[in-house]
């Protein structure tokens, strides 16, 4: 039997909008990420302890303990034992154990910006003069008058 309709094509989806509501999607996941690790960060930041009032620690032993390993790294630089970059790293660590030590507050794992907050401006300006020699691509630094501030502190340190 012969009938005079043709038949249709079949109907075919275009993958644009497909591709377009994929799309979204991610963005969408992607920025509820970001805004879900910035809020964990502002937790972390808000959990800066402060500096404990009343501390019966032995500070003057501290401070030599300090001192003396100042001392070491300034002779391992200057004999050519470590790098720059090493250098302003072991000071850094230094200091912050130092403060670590002497306030418990655990300065050694807080980035510059947590330290800030600390308010405790003469660490922030020490950590903040040793950040660009430790992690700058060619590290430059004037390291006597680093190591210098460095024990300046600790001396002065109550």
């Amino acid at each position: 039997m012969q009938t005079s309709i043709n038949l249709q094509e079949p109907f075919s989806y275009s993958l644009i909008p497909l591709f377009i509501a994929i799309f979204l999607c991610v963005i969408i996941f992607y920025f509820l990420k970001k805004k879900k690790t910035k809020t964990i960060e502002k937790e972390k930041v808000s959990e800066v302890k402060a500096i404990p009032e009343k501390n019966i620690k032995n500070i003057p032993v501290i401070k030599n303990k300090y001192l003396k390993e100042l001392d070491t790294i300034e002779y391992r630089y200057k004999n050519d034992m470590i790098e720059i970059r090493k250098a302003y790293q072991m000071i850094s660590e230094a200091i912050r154990l130092f403060v670590f030590e002497v306030t418990d507050i655990t300065t050694q794992n807080y980035s510059l910006a947590e330290i800030k907050r600390l308010n405790i401006p003469v660490l922030y300006e020490l950590i903040e003069e040793y950040y660009e020699p430790e992690f700058a691509s060619k590290s430059i630094g004037d390291f006597g008058t680093s190591i210098s501030k460095a024990r300046r502190v600790i001396n002065e340190w109550n």
